[in-house]
């Protein structure tokens, strides 16, 4: 894997990259990075080309003092798509970077296939529990990861809350994209009732679930979902 960079109109992006015939991007979780898809790297076949971005606001990427909205980050994954040249690509996002997947498949463009691990989107957020409970979840963050934020982790959750972003249930049909749906099945943060729900709302979907996965399948269990990820995108 080799890191590189890309300026848009938002800050630099920063991804992880291995070459390969086709493109598969990955967009993280709320206060990760790129790096938590890398234990997946020896495990997916040669032939799929990875790009392991860090969202803006994340990891090596620019953290702008702007508003952190789930339209800026489609906006900005739209820039890297075009950048980049790729006519024909899938799309994989665990947790907020599923939520910003679905969202870019629903307003912008469907991928050839969609990969949506713990997804949110559809379940309850952090900008919508109790005062003590945000502030947990957002030390959290800062503690387990350094590099973060804390007034790009506050804008997202706030933003997060926004009625504006969840996906609404007229809105899955616009999901065109075959799609499979990863979860762990021990997930206490999104449960899997969350997953199920989402495999009855997109059409063409399948739920895959990870035994002992936890809210980050891919980095508790990577030879499993890599198995998933390869069969899925026809490279068994």
């Amino acid at each position: 894997m080799q890191r590189e960079f890309m300026q848009t109109s938002f800050g630099k992006l920063s991804y992880l990259k291995r070459d390969g015939n086709y493109p598969l991007i990955f967009l993280h979780g709320l206060g990760g990075t790129g790096n938590s898809f890398l234990k997946l790297n020896p495990y997916l076949k040669e032939n799929i080309a990875l790009f392991m971005l860090d969202m803006l606001g994340h990891g090596k990427s620019d953290k702008p003092m702007i508003d952190y909205t789930i339209e800026v980050q489609k906006k900005v994954l739209k820039e890297f798509i075009d950048n980049m040249g790729f006519e024909k690509f899938s799309l994989m996002g665990n947790s907020y970077g599923g939520w910003v997947s679905m969202r870019f498949s629903i307003d912008i463009m469907n991928p050839d296939k969609l990969i949506l691990e713990d997804s949110a989107g559809i379940n309850i957020t952090y900008g919508e529990v109790a005062e003590d409970v945000r502030r947990q979840f957002i030390n959290n963050i800062l503690k387990n990861n350094p590099g973060n934020e804390e007034y790009v982790i506050e804008s997202i959750i706030r933003n997060n809350a926004n009625p504006k972003w969840k996906i609404k249930d007229e809105e899955f049909d616009k999901i065109k994209s075959p799609t499979c749906i990863i979860w762990g099945d021990n997930d206490r943060i999104i449960p899997l009732s969350y997953g199920e729900e989402l495999n009855k709302k997109i059409k063409n979907s399948k739920l895959e679930i990870i035994k002992d996965g936890g809210h980050v399948p891919h980095y508790r269990k990577p030879q499993e979902v890599a198995r998933v990820i390869n069969g899925f995108l026809g490279f068994p």
